[in-house]
């Protein structure tokens, strides 16, 4: 297995930079609509950001120079996203204020700060 090249480095923290920048402007537009939007946006956007943040520490985990790592490096990170994810489906079951279009909106984000890697590849 070839290390990651450096090119590779720069996508992801570009991405994880246009995410929380995506995020917050999305944020704050939600709020001036409707303050339960603002808080459905956030909350899903926090479970997909924080995902894509456990998703980039495992994949260093995993990298060349620890080829066999164990569950006790990765589960902490793997405990994180699955209790983020417990919490918004306990948000999901319990609060009837939840604005699913800004939920969907906070879902994207992630998605929407991969989309301009893509078109710079083409």
């Amino acid at each position: 297995m070839s290390p990651p090249r450096p090119e590779a480095r720069g996508i992801v923290g570009r991405v994880r930079w246009r995410a929380w920048w995506i995020a917050a402007a999305a944020i704050a537009v939600a709020f001036a609509i409707r303050w339960r939007s603002g808080l459905s946006l956030t909350i899903t956007a926090a479970v997909v950001i924080f995902s894509f943040l456990v998703l980039e520490k495992v994949t260093q985990r995993l990298g060349p120079r620890q080829a066999k790592p164990g569950f006790r490096a990765l589960a902490p990170l793997l405990f994180v996203t699955g209790g983020s994810f417990v919490i918004l489906a306990v948000v999901l079951w319990r609060w009837k204020g939840f604005d699913a279009v800004a939920g969907a909106a906070g879902l994207s984000v992630v998605v929407l700060a991969i989309v301009p890697e893509i078109w710079a590849k083409e």
